[in-house]
């Protein structure tokens, strides 16, 4: 009779678990994207509709209390803190610090220096972009994982142990878990839903296909940027040395607005690039006080490419360029969605409107656009 009552035992608990497993899977079908959030090695199962990571305009925008130690008990060498009464958030790594100003809706560094990053402000929560402030700090990493449960927003530091991948498999029971308590907060995710999950696998596609945006100036960037900014995009802008000398003023705006300036580098060896990308450092900091972190460069292979990232950038490297396609059209169908796309398009004379296809084949098609920092294309 103990033997029965054992087997029975085990029995109900494991069919429990499958229901409940069934259940935040079944809930997750019917359900908009969810942005699940980690940090290091912790998953946060505080997630709810309120403070659920979203990306608006191309920007990824996580709660501060990511960055916060006194809510996650985690020390990132980064941390958040928010005033109530001044409704100010401080977020310093102890030298360097900036603080968003959520009643002016400014942002500022320690100096009084206006800095171009804006925090916004959902139902009660202030939210952070976090590619940006991954950027300026440099010592902490912001990356996207699909899981069958949504997309896991995993903000790390050096002392973070496990990778990706790892931390994705050691903590698949908490990720449903969190899912759920999502779901029981009356979260409905954001965007389209995506397909059921196969069980097999811990990764899905997205509704649609996601992507990371670079323009090559030329004749038409002006237009270019019209069209981005109309969207509420920030992009990628790649531009080589002489362009720079020749655009200061647009490359300023460029900065003050938010988008990413990158360094466009033709030479046709690794000696070459890495002279153009020290000009190109040099003119940055000097037009507009901004690191040059981003750099791309087609003429080089993979050995030259490592040299750039030992030299300090990360390099961007298009899977799709608009160069290889006759419409934006054509090139929006080519997105994969199975995975993150790294696409190009030239400003040159005629690219405007080839970007204006491409960009609305791609709303046509539900994609999410993410704005390409150094910190997301490492």
């Amino acid at each position: 009779m103990k033997y029965w009552k054992k087997i029975t035992s085990k029995a109900l608990a494991l069919c429990a678990l499958a229901l409940a497993a069934a259940l935040v899977l079944s809930a997750s079908a019917s359900t908009g994207n969810v942005n699940l959030m980690a940090v290091n090695e912790r998953v946060l199962l505080d997630l709810t509709a309120d403070n659920m990571p979203r990306t608006v305009g191309g920007v990824l925008y996580v709660p501060y209390t990511m960055l916060s130690y006194q809510a996650t008990g985690i020390d990132l060498g980064v941390n958040a803190m928010y005033s109530t009464t001044k409704r100010t958030l401080l977020v310093t790594d102890g030298e360097l610090g900036v603080v968003f100003d959520t009643r002016a809706n400014t942002a500022q560094d320690l100096s009084g220096i206006t800095v171009p990053a804006q925090a916004m402000v959902r139902n009660g929560t202030v939210f952070v972009p976090i590619d940006w402030l991954c950027e300026y700090f440099g010592t902490i990493r912001c990356t996207r994982t699909r899981t069958r449960y949504g997309t896991l927003i995993r903000l790390t530091s050096s002392s973070a142990i496990l990778s990706d991948r790892a931390f994705l498999s050691a903590a698949d029971n908490l990720l449903a878990d969190s899912l759920n308590r999502y779901l029981e907060s009356g979260g409905s995710g954001e965007g389209e839903s995506p397909a059921p999950p196969d069980s097999g696998s811990a990764s899905e596609p997205p509704s649609g296909g996601e992507l990371y945006l670079a323009l090559r100036w030329g004749d038409d960037g002006e237009e270019c940027v019209r069209l981005a900014e109309g969207r509420g995009l920030r992009a990628l802008f790649l531009f080589t040395p002489e362009q720079l000398r020749e655009q200061d003023d647009l490359v300023r705006r460029l900065v003050g607005a938010g988008h990413t300036i990158g360094l466009s580098l033709e030479g046709e060896d690794v000696e070459a690039c890495l002279d153009q990308a020290q000009e190109g450092r040099g003119l940055l900091a000097a037009i507009a006080r901004c690191p040059a972190l981003v750099a791309g460069a087609p003429n080089l292979d993979r050995e030259g490419r490592d040299a750039l990232a030992q030299d300090g950038f990360a390099v961007w490297r298009p899977t799709l360029k608009g160069t290889d396609y006759s419409t934006g059209a054509a090139l929006a169908r080519k997105l994969d969605p199975q995975q993150v796309n790294y696409v190009e398009i030239g400003c040159g004379s005629g690219g405007a409107r080839f970007l204006r296809a491409a960009l609305d084949a791609m709303e046509e098609e539900n994609c999410q656009i993410y704005q390409a920092t150094a910190p997301a294309l490492a």
